[in-house]
């Protein structure tokens, strides 16, 4: 029965690992599951077995390649921690560092900046959407704590802060992979997290009469 599991889970990893190869070259909407179990040398039963749809299969992938940094990212939102600002720090140097010497996490990293871009299908399917918002409201409760500590004024804009870390993170990763060769992204990683933590305290909330003028224009 332990064989049994360990092939199981082993059959599992390996319809992840080529899931995460073809979402990652052409998009999670235009491959099918009929492509990755031929490309994995599985049947389509033994893919429906483990999961239930591809958007199922993105999910688990992003989960899985996730778990190194669960920890850091657990403490950044409880609210005993003393420090979220130096835990979301670690996180995001962290991950950028493994984007370097890691294939699949790299993968896993082009994928998901892909689905949430919109780039593969012109715009952003619910699962990501939802998936983005869940990363969103995980930011939110690190910035709110780090004003709760006194790591950020009480006067930036939360949800600004927010978006503003995903923007220039994901573009600073975009950048990375298309000139790999001229800069490395993990020797930087320290310089660029100071860069965006030091940015999020300039932050201010916009006002009522400025948002009326914008949607005016």
């Amino acid at each position: 029965m332990r064989r049994t599991r360990e092939e199981a889970e082993a059959t599992r990893l390996a319809i992840m690992e080529k899931g995460l190869e073809l979402f990652s070259e052409q998009g999670v909407a235009v491959t099918r599951l009929s492509d990755i179990a031929r490309e994995a040398g599985f049947t389509r039963g033994a893919i429906y077995w483990h999961f239930k749809n591809k958007w199922d299969l993105f999910e688990a992938i992003c989960e899985y390649y996730s778990q190194p940094f669960k920890q850091l990212s657990d403490a950044s939102l409880s609210d005993q921690e003393q420090d979220p600002l130096g835990k979301l720090r670690q996180l995001l140097v962290g991950l950028l560092s493994k984007i370097e010497c890691d294939p699949s996490f790299r993968r896993m990293m082009v994928m998901f900046i892909r689905e949430s871009s919109g780039i593969c299908v012109g715009e952003i399917s619910d699962p990501v959407a939802q998936f983005m918002q869940y990363q969103h409201r995980r930011r939110l409760s690190v910035i709110r704590n780090a004003i709760k500590r006194g790591q950020l004024p009480a006067s930036i804009d939360p949800e600004a802060a927010s978006w503003l870390i995903k923007a220039m993170v994901d573009g600073y990763i975009t950048s990375w992979l298309q000139r790999s060769d001229y800069f490395s992204i993990s020797s930087n990683a320290d310089v660029f997290v100071d860069t965006v933590i030091a940015s999020l305290s300039a932050l201010q909330p916009v006002p009522d009469s400025v948002d009326d003028e914008v949607c005016t224009l």
